[in-house]
């Protein structure tokens, strides 16, 4: 028969693991009681007052998307529409928007629609491209444009196979002068 073994001194449990394992928990539950403690005119606490991941900062040049199908360019705290599906492949990606709620978007103007614009180089005329017609553009972007603004120069012969729309506003009658090439 064997005997039975001692312990040593030192893996024997003892009475201080109880309270110190007792002092662990009351410390967490005063973190947690002081973080939610209301701080100030805030009355929220520290817990509320984090940051949240998904937190935005609104910036020129950002794009957003509410839960309609339209896609805004943000430029001066105003939201420019896209006039086309060919204005927003022009320049930018689908996987650059970002989904935000429609709240956000009504705290924010409404700027002038970003168009693809197009011109030839024997013409002062400049063109908006929507939905595969050309809109003659009585009063063209101001320059310098931001560069959505600026018209991208193609050959005489491609507008003019294009389809005629109404001009932008619709009551500018007809361009300066025909897409002639010289």
């Amino acid at each position: 028969m064997t005997e039975p073994t001692e312990l040593s001194p030192s893996a024997q449990p003892g009475l201080h693991m109880g309270r110190s394992l007792a002092q662990i928990v009351i410390v967490l539950v005063v973190l947690l009681v002081l973080v939610n403690i209301p701080l100030g005119n805030y009355s929220n606490g520290l817990a509320q007052l984090v940051p949240q991941s998904s937190a935005l900062v609104i910036h020129d040049g950002l794009l957003l998307k509410g839960s309609g199908p339209q896609i805004y360019l943000v430029e001066d705290y105003k939201l420019r529409p896209f006039s086309s599906p060919e204005a927003f492949d022009q320049r930018f990606r689908l996987e650059h928007v970002v989904q935000v709620e429609d709240s956000l978007l009504e705290q924010l103007g409404q700027g002038q629609p970003v168009r693809r614009l197009l011109r030839c180089p024997d013409s002062p005329a400049i063109y908006a491209l929507e939905n595969g017609r050309k809109r003659w553009l009585k009063e063209p972007p101001p320059a310098p444009a931001h560069s959505w603004d600026r018209a991208t120069t193609v050959q005489c012969s491609t507008l003019r196979r294009m389809p005629d729309g109404l001009p932008i506003p619709e009551d500018a009658g007809s361009p300066p002068q025909p897409l002639v090439e010289r």
